[in-house]
């Protein structure tokens, strides 16, 4: 054990950041907590709970600048909610996610491992009982901190040891969980790396969510927030996650069906938490999974993107128009759609504010291999009577391989067609293709 969590240490501190403030932890015996403080104060910054007969959990953790609460214990509307915790709902049929104590849980050990530095770590091993009082499995949570001065980075490795053969029944949350303090009436709002915001957002698999909201302390629009990264290396990445009215979430495998760990085996789970203040920005949370990941590309979002691809409803340009959100002051108009145009890759205006298109018809045959059947071609509309609806259309060229870029200018049309870059001249300016076509790059 001692082992492998020195080298998950090790692997921590390689990227802290040379601006990282020290801490340390303060274990106190009798409240059954560990604290972790920042050098120059004895206000905790976040505390580990460690009760010998209830669910482990952190509360509070503190904003990091030190005004108001992020998290919350135990609120009227999810009484078993314990500010950050773990707890699978069904567990051979024993449901620990709503029982944080009550003979469910007995604590073996919290220890601190690493005390003091840029990177503080505890550890908590608790044993999770059935109806008779014996131990059916194993749990430890091993947490790393460590605090940027404008956000706190907190990891978990939770690795959980069958004593007996453990199933996870399927069931639509159990496992990791984050309860903010979310009141009725003030603002807040959950976010996933897919931009799928509140209720969209349940259910669906994605590399983080972000919980943010006011927080009693802090002005309305300085919210507080806990962002929760995914890691690849987790069974079921990307995880959906379960995200309730109250804007609690937490990521839970059990959604896609049932799973066991045989007795004798182990599992193990990886997270990242940032926890700041201020405005959420999506962009750099982005850049801190990857670095939390050490993946370049947000697998989640593609294949979250590709489901809602195929559950979207064809729109016409008008109704295309009804669902588009402006900027202030900004309007949206439909010049041309099907079936004036088809399959349009690519478009440019010339002098005379014609408009020009590229009808990429080959990449309807992606699947098999793109055709270059002579379909695609290269269409000039024009607005005839200024308002702003394109009246006429023009065949410029037909039979062009896979069309995907174009340009109008020095009396013809340049064209990208993959390896191509080519020149189509129109010297006698009839908006017609000249014969001789040339090939300038390949």
């Amino acid at each position: 054990m001692h082992q492998r969590t020195l080298y998950f240490l090790l692997q921590v501190s390689l990227v802290v950041s040379c601006h990282a403030a020290s801490l340390r932890l303060v274990q106190d015996q009798k409240a059954q907590t560990i604290s972790v403080q920042r050098l120059n104060s004895q206000k905790p910054l976040l505390v580990q709970n460690a009760r010998s007969d209830h669910r482990p959990y952190l509360h509070p953790i503190v904003a990091p600048d030190g005004n108001g609460v992020l998290t919350q214990y135990s609120p009227g509307h999810h009484k078993h909610q314990t500010g950050v915790y773990w707890g699978f709902t069904r567990v051979n049929g024993r449901d620990f996610f709503h029982n944080p104590s009550n003979g469910y849980w007995q604590l073996q050990k919290a220890e601190i491992l690493a005390g003091e530095g840029e990177v503080v770590q505890w550890e908590t091993i608790y044993h999770l009982l059935d109806e008779e009082g014996e131990s059916m499995m194993e749990e430890s949570q091993v947490w790393s901190m460590r605090d940027t001065g404008n956000d706190y980075l907190v990891d978990l490795v939770w690795t959980g040891t069958a004593h007996t053969e453990v199933t996870i029944s399927e069931y639509k949350y159990g496992g990791l969980f984050v309860r903010m303090p979310w009141q009725q009436g003030k603002e807040g709002e959950v976010e996933n790396s897919a931009r799928q915001k509140n209720q969209r957002a349940e259910q669906k698999r994605s590399s983080w969510v972000n919980i943010g909201m006011q927080i009693d302390g802090r002005a309305p629009k300085d919210w507080g927030h806990i962002a929760i990264f995914d890691h690849p290396s987790n069974d079921a990445y990307p995880t959906p996650w379960r995200v309730d009215g109250q804007l609690g979430a937490g990521p839970s495998e059990a959604i896609l069906g049932d799973w066991t760990i045989p007795a004798g085996e182990s599992k193990t789970y990886k997270h990242q938490f940032v926890v700041y203040t201020g405005q959420m920005n999506d962009v750099r949370l982005n850049e801190q999974w990857k670095a939390y990941s050490g993946q370049n590309y947000d697998f989640a979002a593609w294949l979250q993107a590709r489901a809602e691809a195929k559950e979207a409803k064809f729109l016409t340009g008008e109704q295309a128009i009804e669902k588009m959100t402006t900027a202030e002051g900004l309007e949206v108009s439909l010049v041309t759609s099907e079936p004036q145009i088809t399959q349009p890759m690519a478009f440019c205006y010339d002098d005379r504010g014609r408009l020009w298109i590229a009808e990429n018809r080959d990449y309807e045959t992606r699947r098999s291999g793109f055709s270059n059947d002579g379909k695609s071609r290269i269409l000039i509309l024009e607005d005839i009577d200024g308002d702003g609806k394109m009246d006429t259309k023009k065949v410029f060229l037909e039979g062009v391989p896979f069309p995907s870029a174009i340009a109008v200018g020095f009396e013809g049309l340049w064209l990208g067609a993959p390896p191509n870059l080519m020149f189509v001249p129109d010297r006698d300016g009839n908006d017609q293709a000249d014969e001789e076509i040339e090939i300038r790059l390949t």
